[in-house]
């Protein structure tokens, strides 16, 4: 509905939205405990899902690369027994609301999609009864679950942080000195929805792990909708850096400007799609007609945008 009135542009706080991917043991859990324990305005308002087999027990009374030793902060366990559902991760964020909770912290989300009840076990299930694979994908159940892991990344009433897997994948090349193929690395892909990483405000790769002597973590700015970041720079995430970080988002932003920025990620994700397939983009101009849209895809709405990149990447 159109605005019946206008009002003063202004800058207000936002809830952070973090993303750090890598490999198993690169440090993703150590820089996000040493980022929450920089926003939240004591440790017992920091709150930690944990599926790495009760990992993060580990990190109590471990001193952190900031020098900030943890003592009070709460976690709750997701096991294989409980299943990986996106919905417990979602039941837990609300009973960390209603606790107070200041910063969530969900280690790691790839649990979600690719272990046992979550959303590729569901998706498994429901072609075992019967269904073919469009169809799988299509229950209420299941879409139910995959729109809940895109909405778990942010929240407005809390700084969320998730961490998220990543493999190295591998190719083939032709090595043209030797005349035959050979094994090449294609770098690290996470363990995720596709998609997933056009959701929160910072992305960032894990390279080394910090330590308790003060060793700082350092990592790779993949996408960053925060100008104190530059993506495709290392950073070393020392205890100045994270302090830039809070002080950023209490001075607070325009919400407009993060929305935009975040509506220009998923033209381009869709753009990149499609680029060089006719058949995906027959399948996009199907689905925004079906939407009511014919035009420029910049004149679609964000929510609409969302919902209809998650139906293309799923065709």
């Amino acid at each position: 509905m159109i605005a019946t009135q206008f009002r003063k542009a202004q800058r207000q706080k936002v809830k952070a939205s973090i993303m750090i991917e890598g490999l198993q043991g690169s440090g993703k859990s150590g820089l996000a405990l040493a980022i929450a324990s920089v926003l939240a305005s004591s440790q017992d308002k920091i709150f930690a899902i944990d599926t790495e087999n009760k990992s993060l027990d580990l990190f109590s009374d471990y001193k952190l690369h900031t020098g900030v030793k943890l003592e009070n902060f709460n976690k709750a366990d997701i096991t294989k027994d409980d299943g990986y559902a996106p919905s417990n991760y979602d039941a837990l964020r609300t009973l960390a609301i209603n606790e107070g909770a200041e910063v969530l912290i969900m280690d790691s989300i790839s649990h979600m999609w690719n272990r046992k009840g979550g959303l590729l076990d569901t998706v498994a299930e429901a072609q075992q009864a019967g269904l073919d694979q469009y169809r799988s994908w299509g229950t209420e159940k299941n879409r139910t679950e995959k729109e809940l892991i895109f909405d778990l990344v942010r929240s407005d009433k809390l700084h969320t942080i998730v961490t998220v897997r990543s493999k190295e994948k591998f190719g083939m090349e032709l090595d043209e000195t030797k005349g035959k193929n050979k094994v090449v690395s294609l770098g690290e892909q996470q363990i995720q929805q596709e998609g997933l990483k056009y959701e929160p405000d910072l992305v960032i790769r894990m390279l080394s792990p910090g330590d308790s002597k003060g060793k700082n973590p350092v990592g790779l700015i993949l996408k960053s909708r925060y100008p104190i970041f530059t993506v495709d720079t290392e950073y070393e995430f020392t205890p100045e850096i994270l302090q830039q970080l809070k002080s950023y988002l209490e001075e607070g932003v325009d919400s407009e400007v993060l929305l935009e920025q975040q509506k220009k990620d998923y033209i381009k994700a869709i753009k990149e799609y499609c680029a060089g397939s006719q058949a995906k983009k027959s399948i996009w101009a199907n689905l925004k007609e079906q939407e009511g849209y014919t035009g420029k895809i910049e004149d679609i709405p964000l929510e609409v945008l969302k919902v209809l990149y998650r139906k293309l990447v799923s065709e």
